[in-house]
């Protein structure tokens, strides 16, 4: 029983709220909700940095592109250009790049059986160059999604290590973040080909991360038949001014060739799309890598840790401060993000994001179903003591309830009517309830209709209270209305009761000040909504005036004295009331007469 009561507790309801929410934002973590938000956003950042905060590398890479002119001046299929890369190899070794890249398919077989010796211009090319350059060439898929071999010449010529993957793994939804060969089981096998480039250049073991793509411009390329023209011209000081010295890597940029999606365009000569060619995704990766390094990733347990503290959006009630700082939170963590993105690591927010708007809103569904509860809970309290306007005011919280129990000054109205008891035994049952239930009816609109609150009905006699839980600039003055309007609305009673050939009633009203305790009283099982103190039991002994004074409403010097006499009160003078002498003035209501 006592485990059930703290249940209902709702410092502990608060409490399994919180480890709700905080059990969500762990799942949240655990199963990458927010992967897709962290991206796009993350998009967006790789957008900025881009355009406003590109840093140049003091060696750039440079790219040898073969484009459409090239297909078109060169006839042979590209199977069968060996005479021309045997010339852009020569040209390469005449420039001496820091190190050369083939981003190509290099040929599967022989071709000699078509011309003799017609590998050999590029084996020797490859031979020549592998003496004073570092070589890598590219290992690409064929249809079934295994490696293409290269022909056993060439790697030879190459050397054995040169062979290296350029295969790149895209995030969901097929855009290139990362690299990170794990990623496709298929590189698992071997280093990549940016990973050799870079170790040659003295950046060895890069690890895996994002894509820097604040590293240089747009990529421009260096035509492959410009290349070639300048090899054929003997240039080699216009080579050695392009190339020497300089990382190089050979693809293809043509439309038809292969391309991969990125965040930002890449391609200065197509500088809206952002389907680029695979070389520059190459490039932009050895950029990576040979400026500030990649991007590294936050730790799992950093990620999971913020995403976990979000949830602290649980805690407090609703406030505009705390709504302010839900609409802020999103924006912050942008710009976190952005900061860390710059100082070179990623810091993925959207699940963390998610995470403090579901605690957020979380709380305000448990504090929407709370409100509900208790404007019912009022409702049920207060429902059959106050009028409809004071109870919603109550409940839009305009008026405090005061239910935990307060003191306060208080004008104690009792009505009761004379003479019932000896009717009651004479009437039927029927007869003296339907009565009953008439007469109180009347009085409770008069009572709710000037701001009072009915307090009990007992017998045949009504209580009621002015001042709370509506606090009232004059209580006695709504009081001394009220009963002016009971009176008024007695009539009404009474010419109802002549309709049935019955007796009309008569009644008498009491009024008093004072101060009282006030509250919810009673057990767990019953309780109401009541007043208690010394100036209720003088009251109800005060009413007992108007039949040995002959006025309907009585009333104490307190309530007199605080309507400043007016309204027509009459000085009784001092009476004994309960043993004690008791200033007292009587009242018969202007509109009584009027009507």
């Amino acid at each position: 029983m006592e485990a059930l009561k703290r249940l209902n507790d709702p410092k502990v309801h608060s409490l399994l709220g919180l480890g709700f929410c905080l059990l969500v934002a762990l799942l949240l973590h655990l199963f990458q909700v927010g992967e897709q938000l962290s991206l796009a956003l993350l998009d967006r950042q790789f957008v900025r940095m881009h355009r406003h905060d590109v840093h140049r590398l003091q060696n750039d890479v440079v790219v040898v592109g073969i484009d459409e002119e090239a297909t078109k001046v060169l006839k042979e299929p590209f199977a069968l250009w060996h005479p021309h890369l045997g010339k852009f190899l020569d040209a390469m070794a005449t420039a001496r790049p820091a190190v050369l890249g083939l981003d190509i398919a290099l040929p599967e077989r022989s071709y000699q059986f078509l011309i003799p010796q017609y590998d050999q211009s590029l084996v020797q090319g490859l031979r020549e160059l592998k003496a004073h350059t570092p070589l890598v060439l590219a290992q690409m898929l064929d249809e079934s999604g295994a490696f293409r071999p290269v022909h056993a010449p060439y790697v030879s010529a190459a050397g054995a290590d040169a062979l290296a993957s350029v295969v790149v793994c895209p995030d969901e939804g097929g855009v290139v973040r990362r690299f990170d060969p794990n990623r496709c089981t298929v590189n698992a096998r071997g280093t990549m080909l940016v990973e050799k480039m870079a170790a040659h250049l003295g950046q060895a073991n890069p690890g895996i991360g994002l894509v820097d793509f604040s590293a240089g411009d747009k990529f421009e390329y260096v035509p492959f038949l410009k290349v070639l023209e300048w090899q054929q011209q003997g240039n080699a000081g216009q080579l050695a001014g392009t190339f020497g010295g300089k990382p190089v890597l050979l693809g293809v940029v043509s439309r038809f060739g292969d391309r991969v999606r990125a965040p930002v365009p890449l391609a200065a000569w197509d500088p809206l799309k952002l389907r680029v060619p695979g070389v520059l995704m190459q490039a932009q990766i050895l950029r990576s890598m040979l400026g500030g390094g990649l991007i590294r990733e936050a730790s799992d347990f950093a990620v999971g840790m913020l995403t976990v503290l979000a949830a602290l959006f649980w805690l407090g009630r609703f406030s505009w401060v705390k709504l302010a700082a839900l609409i802020a939170f999103p924006f912050l963590m942008f710009q976190i993000s952005a900061w860390q993105l710059g100082a070179g690591l990623y810091l993925p927010v959207g699940g963390i994001v998610y995470a403090g708007v579901f605690a957020f809103f979380a709380r305000l569904l448990y504090g929407g179903v709370l409100q509900v509860q208790k404007r019912h809970w009022l409702r049920d309290t207060f429902g059959s003591y106050v009028s409809q306007e004071v109870l919603q005011e109550i409940m839009a919280g305009s008026i405090h309830s005061g239910l935990e129990g307060t003191r306060a000054r208080l004008c104690i109205l009792f009505a009761d009517i004379h003479g019932f008891s000896e009717r009651s035994e004479k009437q039927p049952a029927k007869e003296v309830v339907a009565l009953l239930n008439d007469y109180f009816s009347e009085m409770t609109v008069a009572i709710h209709q000037h701001r009072g609150t009915v307090d009990k009905f007992i017998g045949d006699g009504v209580m009621a209270f002015f001042g709370a839980p509506q606090v009232l600039e004059c209580p006695e003055k709504n009081a001394l209305e009220a009963a002016q309007e009971m009176l008024l609305r007695l009539r009404l009673v009474n010419a109802r009761l002549r309709e049935q050939g019955m007796a009309p009633i008569e009644i008498g009203i009491a009024l008093h000040m004072g101060e009282a305790v006030i509250g919810n009283i009673g057990s767990k099982l019953r309780h109401e909504y009541t007043v208690i103190g010394d100036v209720v039991s003088l009251t109800a002994r005060l009413e007992e005036l108007t039949r040995t004074l002959q006025y309907p409403v009585v009333c104490s010097a307190e309530v007199a004295k605080a309507v400043e006499h007016s309204g027509g009160l009459d000085d009784c003078g001092e009476q004994s009331v309960k043993g004690v002498p008791l200033h007292v003035f009587g009242w018969n209501p202007p509109l009584l007469a009027e009507k």
